[in-house]
């Protein structure tokens, strides 16, 4: 019992200290938006600002200039975000099923193929999409972003939502194709509404990088009224000086959306991270 009891205490302990490693940037992110300027820049900065300001917040939200305007970078990042969510799913849904269902020559390559990708660094995709995107003419517009965001988001959903169909059994579609159903009514109302915990599992992996994603976003969007969230708020630290409560103000409100998506979905999500896990 003992023994049981000290496990139990030590594993409370690295969970706490776990939680707490984590935790910390995001509260001190919080806390450093509420600093004004000679706070952050203090030799000896506190942890609870001794002067709490929200002229971060105010700055970010109410300004707007030739190369500032967070509405219209909000905007531009929800736009990307949902296309992306919309188009890798329906992608990915299909692309899963084919995969689970149907067998065919080179399947398992093609599994494995997919999956590799997802090895790969995105950097490494930068050139030659920059070189498809302007011979489409799909630099600086929202479009391209998408489908620059797909390429990498669409695998990873696709080998997902495989998992999910996985565990699906196939007798419940033999029963529905001998009440005479057809190949999509049997996917439709079927197959579709047993992996929800899975789409929604996908659908936030897709939001999020859509969301989040930095890189690709200041590569491709050369105009300031086409920059996203992560671009236009990196785009206050300059060369000499950081306006890091505005910065910090700004990462604040980026986070909270996800943070509600989470909150909103978590039930669907936990079951959904683990239902592909297990094979029937």
């Amino acid at each position: 019992m003992k023994k049981k009891r000290v496990k139990k205490i030590i594993t409370v302990i690295l969970v706490i200290l776990v939680c707490m490693f984590a935790l910390f940037p995001f509260v001190w992110m919080i806390s450093t938006s509420f600093k004004p300027a000679n706070e952050v820049y203090s030799k000896t900065p506190s942890f609870i600002p001794n002067e709490p300001t929200v002229e971060g917040y105010t700055e970010m939200l109410t300004t707007q200039s030739s190369t500032f305007d967070f509405p219209q970078w909000l905007t531009n990042s929800v736009i990307v975000a949902l296309l992306t969510t919309v188009f890798s799913m329906i992608i990915a849904t299909l692309g899963g099923y084919g995969l689970s269902r149907f067998r065919f020559r080179g399947r398992g390559f093609l599994s494995y193929f997919i999956l590799t990708t997802q090895v790969l660094p995105g950097s490494l995709l930068i050139i030659p999409l920059y070189v498809i995107m302007g011979n489409l003419q799909l630099l600086d517009t929202r479009i391209g972003l998408v489908a620059a965001y797909c390429t990498f988001s669409v695998p990873f959903c696709t080998w997902m939502m495989k998992g999910f169909f996985d565990t699906i059994p196939i007798s419940l579609e033999e029963a529905a194709r001998v009440d005479g159903a057809g190949r999509f009514r049997i996917f439709s109302t079927v197959v579709l509404p047993l992996t929800v915990p899975g789409l929604v599992a996908t659908g936030i992996f897709s939001f999020i990088n859509g969301w989040n994603e930095y890189l690709f976003a200041s590569t491709f969007m050369k105009s300031y009224e086409n920059w996203t969230l992560p671009v236009g708020i990196a785009s206050f630290q300059g060369q000499y000086t950081t306006n890091w409560g505005t910065l910090m103000a700004g990462a604040v409100l980026i986070t909270i959306p996800v943070v509600i998506l989470f909150l909103l979905l978590q039930k669907h999500l936990v079951s959904g991270m683990t239902a592909g896990a297990v094979k029937q």
